[in-house]
């Protein structure tokens, strides 16, 4: 965890949700009191107010081990062109909440922010009866439910915006692994200091790139036999592997990892299988493929960008099963 601003007292940090909200609390795990929290309704409106200065930085969340990518705040980080100035890790534990009183069995709606929802697949499996709702943000679901008083509802949210909005817990850990984590980023925007862009940019490239190894960028894919979890698992674990095998990479030397899939695979992210592995830091990011008409079906690709181990470091793309046909070259 690092943050290069962690110094500088009384930020005003903008986070999307409510108090109580997961956000909230990854904030003061990363600042402490040094932070002051604004909440926003959307990640945005968030943006929105660092740019016209409302905000110092903000904490966005941009990555669940168990959900993925939070595509809807990725989105606004990278057209607001935004800089990372540290992240934090934060364990995710979900309850399911409702009203004094409600029994479990009771519950007709399951509500809760869409990437929370997510996390707690098999829990809402095993109660078929139960639809789901997708709301702003985990905290201000807990707080409606308070509010409307709805004895048939629940909410997936955390144990503190539980208590604090007066409900009773139904069932605790309900995410679908123990070590359900979300990455958060503190984000401020670009800005030059006092000192030229030219003699900054001299003296980063003095100090850090000339004569050292830099950033590579490393393709594979693979194809796989069937659209199901176990076999694009397997595939992606195998991909993986022979990449680092013939590449002589540890997965400490991937600096972020992109996944693509053709339009027929979609059971899981291939980035649930890396994480599997143990490449439980590694920023990671899945896609769908165009449907180009002709393309290799069931095939499923990988941009890693590692860090080269020697200045001379040439990377070695894999190909495997059908999709060597892609690069036959190689």
């Amino acid at each position: 965890m690092t943050a290069a601003t962690a110094t500088v007292a009384h930020l005003r940090v903008g986070v999307q949700g409510e108090t109580g909200c997961f956000s909230h609390a990854a904030l003061r795990q990363l600042l402490g009191p040094r932070a002051e929290p604004h909440f926003f309704p959307s990640f945005a409106a968030a943006v929105a107010a660092l740019a016209e200065g409302s905000a110092d930085r903000l904490l966005l969340p941009v990555h669940n081990s168990l959900a993925g990518v939070v595509h809807e705040s990725l989105t606004a980080i990278a057209a607001a062109d935004l800089r990372v100035d540290g992240e934090t890790d934060l364990p995710i534990r979900l309850v399911c909440a409702a009203l004094p009183g409600t029994r479990l069995e009771e519950v007709e709606v399951l509500r809760s922010h869409p990437v929370a929802l997510k996390q707690c697949t098999r829990f809402v499996a095993h109660h078929p009866r139960v639809r789901t709702e997708a709301v702003h943000d985990t905290a201000g679901a807990a707080r409606l439910l308070a509010e409307r008083g709805d004895a048939v509802s629940a909410v997936v949210t955390s144990s503190e915006a539980a208590e604090a909005f007066g409900l009773a817990v139904l069932a605790r850990d309900i995410q679908d692994r123990v070590d359900n984590v979300t990455r958060f980023w503190l984000l401020a925007r670009r800005q030059l200091g006092v000192e030229s862009s030219s003699a900054r940019m001299e003296r980063h490239l003095a100090a850090h790139v000339t004569g050292t190894p830099g950033i590579v960028a490393v393709r594979g894919a693979i194809s796989v036999d069937h659209n199901t979890t176990a076999a694009i698992t397997q595939a992606t674990g195998d991909l993986l592997a022979t990449l680092l095998d013939a590449n002589g990479l540890k997965p400490d030397d991937v600096v972020s990892a992109i996944f693509t899939l053709t339009p027929d695979l979609d059971a899981i992210f291939p980035a649930n299988a890396a994480r599997q592995l143990g490449w439980q830091r590694v920023p990671m990011l899945c896609a769908t493929e165009l449907a180009v008409p002709g393309a290799l079906p069931r095939c499923l690709r990988v941009l890693l960008h590692v860090r080269a181990t020697a200045t001379d470091w040439s990377p070695s793309h894999i190909y495997l099963g059908e999709a060597r046909l892609l690069r036959t070259d190689l």
